[in-house]
């Protein structure tokens, strides 16, 4: 979808999860998140009841309800990607595609991509699949003309300035730029950067809550070490004794009618479509049949024109004969 400002749908689900799986989205969150996308506290209870242990779940059922715009449309705008991104934003989250790039970036983007083995020949197609301009590729070609290391940085720049049609393609971010390499079949380099992204971003996050542990002053006066031979005298259970019978909801909420009559729609407009291509196969058929009619038709009118030719040349046959004997007649 080029477009964030594209109204989005219930078919376009697993491209909304896909975005915020990619985004390292915390599943756990998903509550937060439906509310500020006006989703009503009632509904999403219903969402919880119906999945107390699966937070992923929680989640999709919660991003189902926001494109089956169970909210106040009016008021509060079409489910897009932009508005998606807005509310994610606003968690702190830095959006659905990542932490948002600056020109100031420039450089880590470029040692990036060399990294990843980008091949710089490739720049063209990458800027246009990042929404910049042929014209202004063109421009930048024509002033690094055979300097393809130059072509690209420069065609980053303009990237990360936001030029041209960038922001309809998606702001500038490592998981947009892995989408664009991904379109222009640079699958392998975008792997890499994923990878490469998440795993540093994995790896801050622990070392940040390891020396946060083994700091003075923080949470208690024990020391990491400490902590470390407490946790190892703790006998874990082998096995996790989940109750035996969980008491689901008796009755269908709001939300499972909501999907009901979405299932039956759409079962209807089906109905519809097979009743009329039925009725396309039907009236083909018949037209078939008027045709083979029509041919035999033909078939039969050629038989009496070829019998009718036979007794007109049987005719001429006897009357040449006719003619002969009279004008042998006449000689003698």
């Amino acid at each position: 979808m080029d477009d964030p400002r594209s109204v989005l749908s219930i078919y376009d689900l697993n491209f909304v999860v896909t975005k915020l799986e990619r985004s390292n989205f915390p599943e756990d969150r998903w509550s937060e998140l439906g509310l500020k996308l006006h989703i009503s506290q009632p509904k999403l209870d219903s969402v919880r009841a119906y999945n107390p242990l699966d937070v992923k779940g929680c989640l999709r059922r919660c991003l189902i309800l926001w494109l089956q715009q169970s909210y106040d449309v009016d008021k509060y705008g079409l489910p897009t990607m932009q508005l998606l991104a807005t509310v994610v934003e606003e968690m702190g989250l830095g959006g659905p595609e990542g932490p948002l790039l600056q020109i100031s970036d420039l450089e880590y983007v470029f040692v990036t991509l060399n990294e990843a083995s980008f091949p710089p020949m490739q720049w063209i197609p990458l800027g246009l699949a990042l929404g910049l301009y042929q014209q202004t590729l063109d421009v930048i070609d024509a002033n690094h003309y055979g300097n393809r290391k130059h072509c690209l940085i420069e065609c980053l720049s303009q990237w990360l300035i936001r030029a041209d049609h960038v922001d309809a393609k998606g702001k500038p971010t490592m998981t947009t730029l892995c989408d664009a390499l991904e379109g222009i079949g640079e699958k392998a380099v975008a792997a890499q950067i994923r990878l490469k992204t998440f795993n540093q971003e994995q790896a801050s996050s622990i070392e940040e809550v390891d020396d946060r542990a083994s700091s003075s002053g923080y949470g208690s006066h024990f020391s990491k070490q400490e902590i470390q031979e407490w946790l190892s005298e703790i006998e874990w259970p082998s096995e996790i004794e989940w109750p035996s019978e969980i008491e689901w909801p008796s009755e269908i909420d709001e939300f499972d009618k909501e999907e009901l009559d979405a299932l039956e729609k759409a079962n209807i407009i089906l109905r519809e479509e097979l009743d009329a291509a039925r009725k396309g196969i039907d009236a083909a058929r018949k037209a078939n049949i008027i045709l083979r009619e029509e041919l035999d038709a033909v078939k039969k009118a050629n038989i009496i024109l070829r019998e009718e030719l036979d007794a007109a040349k049987k005719e001429f046959a006897e009357l040449k004969e006719e003619l002969d004997m009279t004008e042998n007649q006449q000689k003698q």
